[in-house]
């Protein structure tokens, strides 16, 4: 049920509310419920959509983090008909999704609408809205909301695991990937606009907190740890427009490197698949269900 992102009441049309006069707008071509966001905001850079719509492609991180999201959508979550991606971005975790499960119903939605472009060109079977994750136009709609690498962008992330909770159906349930460890903390970071790096404990407590039941967590990107570290060690020195070079050409990897690193996060999913837990990672995965 689409609802009011003000007042939670059911929007007539899917976009006016007749309790407290909210009306969602037309911004690029997409239903937009937080226009005065869609242009920019300091929680992401809308100019680094159309790069990383150039670069997705050739970058094992995004390829790799895709296949373990399609492993997690199957294993725990084998009838799901409905899905939103928050912060959908280019849609390039969409893209991968549909290519696998061409009959769920998606829904990508980003807090830009620069962003919602590049999507709806990779996924026009999908609808498309622009929203704020703090105020999220649904309730008992979806049976999985994922939110991929978006979460850390947002200072009032509680308020996002309690809207997520709200919008998914009874049964279904949430993926979510972000950042871990405080330790990793780096330039890179900052540039990212991240507000924070997670823990387990941090992760679960929050997700647990909005009312899910945490049934999985996964630690990846383990077995490339050490080269992060070190990579994320050279810019502790580093002026801002070197950061922001070197942010480029990490997405930018050689052939040579980035087979190498995707053989790697091949073997670390398998290993992930059957079971094994990594301590450490550079990355954090959680899947949470909604029970009753």
């Amino acid at each position: 049920m689409n609802v009011c992102p003000d007042c939670n009441v059911e929007l007539q049309d899917d976009s006016t509310c007749r309790l407290c006069g909210f009306s969602a707008k037309r911004i690029d071509g997409f239903l937009a419920f937080a226009p005065e966001l869609a242009a920019g905001n300091d929680n992401y850079r809308a100019s680094t959509h159309e790069m990383l719509y150039q670069l997705e492609n050739n970058c094992f991180w995004f390829s790799e983090r895709n296949k373990l999201i399609d492993w997690a959508m199957k294993k725990y979550f084998p009838n799901a008909e409905s899905v939103l991606e928050i912060g959908c971005g280019t849609g390039y975790v969409l893209h991968g999704l549909f290519s696998t499960r061409p009959g769920i119903k998606y829904t990508g939605a980003d807090i830009y609408t620069s962003g919602l472009k590049f999507a709806a060109e990779r996924v026009p079977q999908a609808n498309f809205i622009q929203m704020d994750a703090r105020h999220i136009p649904f309730l008992n709609e979806f049976d999985v909301i994922g939110a991929f690498d978006m979460i850390e962008h947002v200072e009032e992330d509680q308020r996002v695991f309690d809207q997520i909770f709200k919008a998914v159906r009874y049964g279904g349930g949430v993926i979510i990937t972000v950042p871990q460890h405080a330790w990793l903390w780096s330039a890179t970071d900052d540039y990212a606009c991240h507000k924070r790096r997670y823990t387990r404990a941090a992760l679960g407590e929050k997700v647990a907190k909005s009312g899910f039941e945490v049934v999985k967590m996964v630690s990846f990107m383990s077995l490339l740890l050490p080269f992060i570290v070190v990579l994320r060690g050279r810019y502790l020195f580093c002026s801002k427009e070197t950061i922001e070079k070197s942010v480029r050409a990490e997405l930018r990897i050689n052939s040579v490197l980035n087979n190498l690193f995707g053989s790697i996060c091949i073997m670390e999913t398998r290993m992930i698949q059957s079971g094994f837990s990594f301590p450490a990672g550079g990355s954090l995965m959680c899947i949470a269900k909604k029970r009753g």
